[in-house]
């Protein structure tokens, strides 16, 4: 009869570890789901940051772009150098034509050659 109390004793001992087993998977398996649930939540919230931060800096890049575009007005130029820096256009008897260089014919062999910024040579 002991036999017999020892095998449904361990029976009763294998069916609770199955079901601490099984409780103990279900358990992790939520466990899982909820940290998966929340780095999701987290990761949409650092979007949104990132995203509130781009519209932020498009605004501005785009006020910057509108103040360029007005500093650079040839107007408002034309009268920081008059007012403010007493700048005026030359007289004409202040404009002197410098002749040009001559060049040497190895150096300058094709037409058209450039010389410096914006000259061209003729072919002599």
């Amino acid at each position: 009869m002991s036999t017999m109390v020892e095998s449904s004793d361990g029976r009763r001992r294998l069916g609770m570890g199955l079901i601490a087993l099984i409780v103990l998977g279900l358990t992790l398996g939520a466990t899982a789901h909820v940290a998966v649930h929340a780095k999701r939540i987290e990761v949409a919230i650092a979007l949104g940051n990132e995203e509130r931060i781009f519209r932020e800096l498009t605004e501005e890049r785009r006020h910057l772009e509108i103040e360029i575009g007005m500093l650079k007005d040839p107007a408002r130029v034309i009268a920081i150098a008059r007012d403010r820096l007493s700048m005026h256009p030359p007289a004409p008897s202040d404009i002197r034509a410098l002749p040009q260089p001559r060049a040497s014919r190895s150096s300058n062999s094709d037409a058209g050659q450039r010389t410096g910024p914006g000259q061209r040579t003729a072919n002599p």
